[in-house]
């Protein structure tokens, strides 16, 4: 039963730590290159070791798109739809370095922590 209660513990620590690095993880994928929704997912998917739901990732992109932090435009696919490829901006650029600044800090904190 013990065993069963840290396993649900750590899976809700798991999710919420995924949940609260997304931005930054999206933020951190659209500085490298611009992407669209579904090539987002599948980078995400590969790099947490977790399938990424559609329904999370295409409400987050508008959701940055209208807090200024992405663009997008629309791009004509010589066989397929219409693809809507997102670019990170200068507004975008400041938060992800600003979060990679807090994110190193809590690391060296939690390092610091761990080495006791």
């Amino acid at each position: 039963m013990q065993n069963d209660n840290l396993n649900e513990q750590f899976e809700k620590w798991q999710l919420q730590l995924r949940k609260g690095a997304l931005i930054y993880m999206v933020l951190a994928l659209l500085d490298k290159n611009e992407m669209y929704g579904y090539e987002l997912i599948t980078s995400l998917s590969k790099k947490m070791g977790a399938d990424m739901a559609e329904g999370t990732i295409y409400p987050l992109l508008n959701r940055m798109v209208r807090s200024e932090m992405l663009t997008f435009d629309w791009r004509i696919m010589e066989s397929g739809p219409a693809r809507k490829y997102y670019q990170i901006n200068k507004s975008g650029r400041r938060l992800l370095e600003r979060m990679h600044q807090h994110w190193q800090s809590v690391s060296d904190a939690l390092q610091e922590l761990t080495d006791d």
